[in-house]
């Protein structure tokens, strides 16, 4: 049975979210109002997908709650709550490599069948070797080759590395330290990295690498289905 956590601060909502959920053959671990708590239940229970709503108790919102997620977890699945459209959420949920976001009212059939089909692609993505990353590129864990359009970028030594290791945590901020202790072993400071990263961004502009202030770097996974889903939604909402 699949575990699943619900970030609502509106109680009726997330009774409502539990009461589907529960007679859909998923198990609800807990549902929490606030970041925090949200943080300590995904620590303890290790759900497989969790539930944001985007606007919470507390000083967190959904968003940076997200975003620390990520900081140690690149496999749960996100799917963002929110009752309005907005083009700075929406772009939000697509940096921190979330599966989809539902607009409230939403029904019971398109909740289900969400998360039926978020379990279907993670679940078949665990059995491939091919990373699917934005604009055509992909990395091949097998063959350690980084692919654009299914040709091979070339990169080699320590750029190859760097790529690698973003790869294989994608969505997560992967924090300068670490960097150094695996690429460099603890050899390198701010400025080397930073110039590891200004090299593959000459050789491959494309390629998003973005950097968090003062942590590190992370690189994002693609989701067909949000890019699709976004777009769509972008589009009724008169943004693009």
């Amino acid at each position: 049975m699949s575990n699943i956590l619900i970030v609502e601060d509106e109680h009726i909502s997330a009774q409502y979210l539990k009461k589907v959920l529960t007679q859909n053959d998923f198990n609800v671990c807990s549902i929490e109002d606030n970041a925090k708590d949200a943080l300590r239940a995904i620590k303890k229970f290790k759900p497989e997908l969790v539930l944001i709503d985007v606007m919470l108790y507390g000083n967190q919102s959904g968003c940076e709650l997200a975003l620390d997620i990520r900081r140690f977890d690149n496999e749960i699945i996100i799917i963002f709550l929110s009752a309005h459209s907005d083009a700075n959420i929406l772009e939000y949920a697509l940096n921190v490599n979330a599966y989809c976001y539902l607009l409230k009212p939403y029904r019971d059939s398109e909740i289900v069948t969400t998360i039926k089909m978020a379990f279907q692609q993670y679940r078949s993505e665990i059995h491939v070797n091919s990373i699917l990353l934005r604009r055509g590129y992909s990395f091949d864990t097998k063959e350690r080759k980084l692919y654009r359009d299914k040709t091979d970028t070339l990169l080699h030594g320590k750029l190859l590395d760097f790529v690698e290791l973003l790869a294989k945590n994608r969505g997560s901020c992967i924090e300068y330290n670490k960097i150094s202790l695996e690429i460099y072993a603890n050899k390198s400071n701010i400025n080397t990295i930073r110039s590891l990263v200004h090299r593959i961004k000459q050789k491959l502009p494309d390629l998003e690498i973005r950097s968090i202030s003062k942590k590190g770097y992370v690189l994002y996974q693609f989701l067909k289905f949000f890019h699709n889903y976004i777009t769509i939604l972008l589009f009724e909402i008169h943004l693009i």
